[in-house]
């Protein structure tokens, strides 16, 4: 129950697959072919994280909730909750085979170690995380089908249909998270052990090789699917991209050694370890070389140690089994440190754990004190994932060198409006890392949106310096450029949507820009691309239909209006009050009154200010229509909302003159 604090209202974003993109609302089909966080799985730049069962449950869960976040928490704590419990029968099974009766007959004192073990996994304080962001629930699925995939396969009768079925439950939790995968190595690795020999019998080798076979099989045909193995950057995990070998070794070591840590001391918790939280190992002067090179004996020590005791071996085979793919050793992964990812290691963490305070005599009140210990720090831990603000905050107390938590709280003091901490966190950002090209986006962007157009513009040029294909930096270029050179910034805009084929935003300033060029054709065809990518792109409606009003093309214009309602929904007040203006010129001033009062019941119902143009311009049509105390009405509300308005004005002291007359 420690975890239902992280149910509170928090913001949906922290989905990062972003339910509400085409995963959610397009074809169940689609799912198969994007990765985790909305792309094309064959993209170059895709994470290649391929989840798509983990994405339908957050359709489900849309489909029924909206974006209301508390029963996507809710579902995350359930799961969690099942496998607490999966865990104690998974740890039974590892142990021995299920008797005739369908029991598992384990000593007393074992029965107890499993018991406090499932006890620590269930409060450890590594869990919050996935439990409190909701992507973490591919970590929570592909652990709920690894324990049962386990438990089912231990019951099954030895032979071939058990290791068909072994590699077959295994892919399936792997499209939940890919280290589901694991579970084949985990249950050949205790199977060998079990005999105590490397030796197989003809049988036992056509098992494995039918096991094996399905698993390398699907591996290479995943690869393929994928296009390739991920592209990862250098500041998603430098101790993989470190350029001599020995800082390779020693630091990824250090990753290692720190895993252990942060399961034994869960005090030092972030969402993000990635950029300047743990340094390279550039020296053997470094004092965590020397750490290294000292834990390397310990750690042979306690290999030989285990492999006397059964319960210590199978913790380290479950720990370093199901760490195998955060490790760096099968391939380069995209984090340095991911707390998420140690959720089914902490399973043998917590067995080995309990076992050597079980071990020692009248050593349970010191385990009782730990279970306490990881209840209250998981309790406020929890603290730190009601919201964002204080998720990246916490962060920065933890990894004050991490430019990407300077990024996030740069953001974060940016959404909430606060410019001058924002800029100050994007420039530590930077500071930190020179090369950071979307922090100097984002710092463009707010530079940009306070005026300062020269610095944006600096900004940004360092952007697409450091990155070349950063089409976003180029589309915003184009934005700062369109004031003062529209030949320079037309060129960023085409380098934007050379990069990215499907971009919207880029259309629509494109179009912006040819517009203020004088060229209406090339405005108008830029928006009608715009309206082709994003339907939803209610600016872009706008302008079409503003622009076809203004060139007296009323029909095209009224067409097109009624198109974007079907699109946009009629709770868009500005396509409501432009159809207004369209019947009025057309003469049909019932139909234009009854649009331009939705569009005013539309601002009063979503408590947003009515703006004074359409008071003023239902006055007109009053005015037109020759209803004159109406239209006199209409101009004075004009007014008393925005008494400078000239139109207004003007068209009341008309008016109040042919009253007279």
């Amino acid at each position: 129950m420690v975890f239902l604090v992280v149910l509170r209202r928090m913001s949906i974003v922290l989905l990062g697959c972003y339910i509400t993109s085409t995963d959610t609302v397009g074809g169940v089909l689609e799912l198969f072919k994007n990765d985790f966080w909305g792309s094309r799985i064959t993209h170059p730049n895709s994470h290649k994280s391929y989840r798509p069962l983990t994405t339908l449950t957050y359709r489900w869960d849309y489909s029924i909730w909206g974006q209301n976040p508390f029963p996507f928490h809710l579902l995350n704590w359930i799961i969690h909750g099942t496998n607490c419990i999966l865990v104690l029968h998974f740890l039974r099974h590892c142990y021995t085979k299920v008797d005739g009766s369908g029991r598992i007959k384990l000593p007393r004192k074992v029965e107890e170690i499993i018991l406090w073990a499932s006890v620590l996994f269930s409060v450890h304080p590594v869990h919050v995380e996935p439990l409190g962001g909701l992507v973490g629930r591919s970590d929570l699925l592909a652990a709920m089908v690894f324990l049962v995939g386990f438990i089912v396969t231990s019951s099954m009768k030895s032979g071939l249909g058990q290791f068909v079925f072994l590699p077959v439950i295994a892919i399936f939790g792997s499209l939940f998270k890919e280290n589901a995968i694991t579970l084949v190595i985990l249950f050949l690795s205790l199977k060998i052990f079990r005999q105590r020999s490397l030796r197989l019998s003809p049988k036992d080798t056509i098992n494995f090789g039918t096991t094996l076979l399905i698993t390398l099989s699907f591996l290479a045909w995943r690869l393929w699917f994928q296009g390739g193995p991920p592209v990862f950057q250098h500041f998603d995990n430098p101790p993989a991209f470190a350029e001599s070998y020995f800082s390779k070794i020693f630091s990824i070591m250090y990753v290692w050694v720190f895993n252990v840590f942060i399961l034994i001391n869960p005090t030092w918790l972030s969402f993000d370890w990635s950029m300047g939280c743990i340094n390279l190992i550039q020296t053997p002067l470094d004092p965590r070389f020397v750490l290294v090179v000292l834990l390397i004996p310990i750690g042979i020590q306690f290999v030989r140690v285990a492999f006397n005791y059964r319960t210590v071996l199978i913790g380290l085979l479950i720990a370093a089994t199901t760490f195998l793919p955060s490790s760096n050793l099968v391939f380069t992964v995209g984090f340095v440190i991911a707390e998420r990812n140690l959720y089914l290691p902490s399973i043998g963490f917590s067995l080995v754990l309990s076992f050597c305070f079980l071990k020692i005599p009248r050593s349970k009140p010191f385990l009782i004190f730990v279970v306490i210990i990881f209840f209250g720090r998981s309790f406020q831990r929890s603290f730190d994932w009601i919201n964002q603000d204080r998720l990246f905050l916490s962060a920065m107390e933890v990894c004050p060198n991490n430019a990407k938590v300077h990024y996030n709280i740069g953001t974060m003091y940016g959404e909430s409006g606060n410019t001058e901490l924002a800029i100050q966190s994007y420039k530590r950002a930077i500071e930190l890392k020179h090369d950071y090209y979307q922090a100097m986006n984002n710092l463009a962007n707010i530079l940009r949106a306070t005026n300062k157009l020269d610095r944006a513009e600096c900004w940004l040029r360092k952007a697409v310096h450091f990155r070349e294909d950063f089409a976003a930096a180029w589309m915003n270029l184009g934005i700062v450029l369109s004031r003062k050179n529209t030949t320079e910034a037309l060129e960023c805009y085409r380098n934007a949507l050379k990069l990215r084929n499907f971009y919207p935003d880029c259309e629509y300033n494109l179009g912006n820009l040819y517009l203020d060029m004088g060229e209406k054709d090339l405005a108008l065809k830029s928006w009608i691309r715009t309206t082709n990518l994003q339907p939803s792109h209610s600016q872009s409606w706008i302008n079409i239909i503003i622009l076809l009003e203004q060139e007296n093309r009323l029909m095209e214009a009224k067409d097109w209006a009624h198109k974007a309602l079907k699109f946009v929904g009629d709770s868009e007040d500005t396509l409501q009050f432009l159809l207004g203006n369209i019947y009025g010129r057309l003469d049909k001033y019932e139909t234009a009154k009854e649009y331009f009062l939705k569009a005013i019941q539309i601002c009063e119902v979503t408590l947003k200010s009515v703006p004074a143009k359409y008071w003023s311009n239902l006055g007109v049509l009053y005015h037109r229509w020759g209803k004159v105390s109406d239209a006199r009405i209409f101009y004075t509300k004009a007014l008393d909302i925005e008494p400078d308005m000239d139109s207004a004005k003007n068209n009341l002291e008309r008016l109040l003159k042919l009253a007279k007359i």
